[in-house]
């Protein structure tokens, strides 16, 4: 069994220095030379499943990464620990492995659930924190150590709902489970941030009650603002005052090891390599400044542990996270305990929408782009939410395009083109899945159309009807790994 980690331990860790999220798109970008020390993995977004959701493992995508000149971190997000259904034996086979492969100096998971014993959330939610929610929480931890032989550290979330009675408040939750684990933080600073700009904890306030010897790495990144709610989107740069109050907080971090940047691959394009570097700069002189004198002070609350017993112990954490899990997929309206909530309930299924739209969208790209200009973009948009209250989220992309595709053919439309386009993205992703050649058939050339809508356009001519055919091997499904892998 794992033994909890000293500080001694924590102190012995490397240090790394500045870090990126790892994506096909970062990795084609040219730093310069030291910026960069860092590439954190995310094992998850690596791999496909095959047809019994089983997790393959991309081995030659992970042996390519191996090789490239950085030290790598594993960030876990398949296996959460803010829920009360464990982590998987899957999971923790492809966390081992990886680490095992890059010799992660850590592993990293998140303070949050995003599956219920009936279905998936989509979407990372914050957990029940209450005593059981933490007596919980703190046997997943135990659960990925004893699997997992490397230091972990639990990753503080975001969370766009209000503090109610019935939490231990965040800090508080956060401390104890380094009390009875020894686990390290991951402290994602933009998270506290979002969660102190709505209304939810102050980042000084968080910082009070946890043990600040137990951090070890830093997550930042740039957010934005939708209906008065500041979101974690990693939507490029830093926010200034985020950037002043991290400097004014990280000489606080003794153990403090490096220091990642974070944006989505879907913002690269907009935000470009020379932004991404300008902000990774300005990360870079976060990390320099780890060693300069406090000039900040962090008072601490008092006795925050003891109001553990002010909470009520018999709040159930499966009925909390079936509860918050039909709100946000808009299966029940807030009542109870969440009855004032109806804004941040909302936010969070725009949010999961949105990602499950950009899920559909990006692998069946040719399908969606050919319904948005036949239909419009509101009639696309009513028919996702119409599949939306229909099918609860997957978190594996590959699934949820599965399952628009079978709803998509039960509607019947007549459009010929719209079942075609479908028939063959899916030959497309099914050859991913097994290496198995395939035909996809056309009753007319497809070649004008495919093009066109590559361009986000309908063809400006009428294809030639007849029997028309294209052949899906394997060898070219893996120019579509990309597209699989960045979603």
């Amino acid at each position: 069994m794992m033994q909890k980690l000293s500080k001694d331990k924590f102190e012995c860790l490397p240090n790394l220095g500045v870090g990126i999220i790892y994506g096909f798109a970062i990795e084609a970008m040219q730093f310069p030379k030291g910026l960069v020390d860092v590439l954190a993995i995310e094992p998850q977004t690596l791999c496909i499943t095959d047809e019994n959701d089983n997790i393959k493992i991309a081995t030659d995508v992970f042996e390519h990464i191996n090789t490239l000149p950085y030290t790598k971190l594993v960030h876990s997000i398949g296996a959460p620990v803010g829920g009360t259904l464990q982590p998987s034996v899957e999971q923790l086979n492809l966390i081992d492995y990886t680490a095992n492969l890059f010799n992660s100096p850590w592993i990293s998971e998140h303070l949050s659930f995003n599956t219920t014993t009936e279905f998936d959330t989509g979407f990372f939610l914050p957990p029940c924190q209450t005593q059981k929610g933490l007596e919980n929480t703190i046997a997943n931890i135990k659960r990925i150590q004893e699997r997992i032989q490397r230091p972990l550290l639990i990753e503080t979330g975001v969370n766009y709902l209000k503090p109610n009675a019935n939490e231990i408040p965040d800090g508080v939750f956060m401390a104890e489970l380094c009390k009875a684990t020894g686990c390290g933080i991951l402290l994602d600073i933009h998270n506290l941030f979002a969660n102190q700009l709505n209304g939810r904890q102050s980042i000084e306030s968080f910082l009070s009650q946890i043990p600040l010897d137990h951090v070890i790495e830093i997550h930042i990144a740039g957010g934005s603002e939708m209906n008065g709610f500041w979101l974690d989107s990693h939507s490029g740069p830093i926010d200034d005052r985020l950037m002043a109050l991290t400097k004014d907080y990280i000489p606080h971090f003794k153990n403090l090891k490096a220091i990642t940047y974070e944006i989505f691959e879907s913002y690269i394009p907009k935000v470009g390599e020379k932004g991404i570097i300008n902000e990774l700069e300005k990360v870079k002189l976060l990390w320099n400044s780890k060693g300069q004198p406090i000039t900040k002070t962090i008072p601490k609350t008092p006795n925050a542990a003891k109001r553990l017993q002010e909470f009520n112990a018999n709040f159930s954490p499966t009925e909390w996270e079936t509860f918050l899990s039909n709100l946000v997929i808009g299966r029940e309206q807030p009542q109870n305990i969440l009855s004032n909530q109806k804004e941040n309930i909302a936010i969070y299924r725009t949010l999961i929408n949105e990602f499950r739209a950009s899920m559909i969208v990006r692998i069946l790209k040719l399908s969606s782009t050919y319904l948005m200009l036949i239909l419009g973009n509101a009639a696309f948009v009513t028919i996702l939410n119409d599949f939306w209250s229909k099918y609860p989220p997957e978190q594996i992309a590959l699934n949820e395009t599965k399952n628009f595709a079978t709803y998509l053919k039960s509607k019947d439309y007549k459009m010929n083109w719209i079942y075609e386009l479908l028939h063959y993205e899916m030959a497309v992703v099914e050859t991913l899945l097994d290496q198995k050649l395939r035909t996809a058939q056309f009753s007319a050339d497809p070649t004008p159309m495919l093009k066109a809508l590559a361009d986000y356009k309908l063809p400006e001519f009428v294809s030639k009807e007849g029997d028309y055919e294209i052949e899906i091997t394997p060898d070219e499904t893996k120019v579509n790994w990309k597209c699989f892998a960045e979603v």
